[in-house]
């Protein structure tokens, strides 16, 4: 299979997926007032998607590394195009949060095939090539979402969500019925075989996750006061930086190495989730950017840390496990910060949030310093 196409194959899908994570944004307010809700409760979609598009990974990761990608890809598809689309016609929040969940559903199991296509054929250039696939779902709603923000002023923000899956369906089924991965001999690894150092990148990626959720799912009450335009413009460079951001440090990471860069990464998201609070349209912009460039790279480093770790023979399946903590990062991110903000306001939400991201740096010092258990399983990485 041609290299090129391989990106292709696995960028496209990830364009359109990406809405249902940074459309979010501007999708939540005209759904608070259809649905006659509030912030806390919408939010809770928002956990829903992280869910459902986290635990089924695993299933899916699963399936996809035995049985190869195409069945799992085909039906990501299908019901990421579907969920969008029927979410859109619902009148209640009940009937919202189910349809949004099998949506997310869809999103799983798209995401971790075409993030291993990256991964399996890329031994090389690992870092680079997961991150230009990764960037589809950075750059693809910073396409979209100022459509998007026409059609919400205009009162039709359904429809939005109606084009999208129709764009889902035509699009993303067709590539992922021909995907495939690459023959390997790197023995693969079942859960009761997963290595101690695993987990502790699990808890990392999980705290370190939390400023780019931050940022998805509250950024307009973030900036709270700052005009419509503001919020909007942050809404498209969020996605934007983010996609960009991806196969940059990426590639850094394929020089500097995945361990060095992770590490300086989390330390830099640490600050700019701090300047936030900075009641500022300036610092409110420069961090959003910031936060971009390197929560959205996190995916892409720790992707392809597992590959470099543990080969690409189950890699599908543990990043699946990996990518459930960006639910964890997505309930301290979203629920968490919305529910702290009636307490200690969004300043001190936002110090908290930063505080708990500079603890990622612990686990991922203490898997540093672990024997890695990377040579049973590199025959053919």
């Amino acid at each position: 299979m041609r290299r090129g196409f391989i990106i292709v194959q696995g960028l496209l899908p990830m364009m359109l997926i990406s809405v249902y994570q940074y459309s979010w944004n501007l999708l939540m307010k005209p759904l608070m007032n259809s649905l006659n809700v509030n912030l806390p409760v919408i939010q809770v979609s928002y956990s829903l998607f992280v869910l459902f598009s986290t635990v089924f990974q695993v299933l899916g990761g699963y399936i996809a590394d035995s049985r190869g990608p195409r069945l799992i890809g085909v039906i990501g598809g299908a019901l990421a195009g579907l969920g969008i689309i029927t979410a859109s016609m619902v009148s209640n929040i009940a009937q919202f949060y189910i349809l949004w969940s099998i949506g997310s559903i869809g999103v799983g199991f798209v995401y971790g095939v075409s993030i291993n296509l990256g991964v399996k054929w890329f031994s090389g250039s690992r870092g680079l090539a997961t991150g230009l696939i990764n960037m589809g779902f950075g750059i693809g709603a910073s396409l979209f979402n100022p459509a998007i923000s026409i059609l919400i002023s205009r009162g039709e923000y359904k429809f939005s969500m109606v084009l999208l899956g129709v764009l889902m369906l035509i699009v993303i089924m067709p590539l992922m019925a021909t995907a495939k991965y690459p023959p390997t001999s790197t023995k693969r690894i079942r859960f009761s075989e997963i290595p101690p150092g695993f987990w502790l990148i699990l808890a990392s990626f999980s705290l370190m996750g939390i400023p780019l959720q931050l940022a998805s799912s509250s950024l307009s009450v973030i900036g709270e006061g700052y005009g419509y335009l503001i919020v909007a413009a942050a809404s498209s460079l969020l996605p934007l930086f983010s996609g960009i951001g991806r196969p940059i440090i990426g590639s850094i990471s394929d020089k500097l190495g995945r361990r060095r860069t992770i590490l300086a990464v989390g330390l830099v998201l640490t600050v700019f989730t701090m300047i936030l609070a900075i009641r500022s349209p300036i610092a409110y912009i420069t961090s959003t950017v910031a936060i971009g460039i390197l929560g959205g790279s996190l995916i892409t480093l720790f992707a392809s840390l597992i590959g470099d770790e543990y080969g690409i023979g189950s890699s599908t399946f543990l990043f699946g496990i990996l990518y459930n903590g960006k639910f964890v990062s997505a309930l301290i991110g979203s629920v968490a910060f919305a529910e702290s903000v009636e307490f200690i306001k969004v300043g001190g939400s936002l110090i908290l949030e930063s505080a708990l991201t500079l603890l990622s740096m612990l686990p991922f010092v203490l898997f540093m310093r672990t024997t890695s258990s990377r040579v049973n399983y590199l025959e053919n990485a």
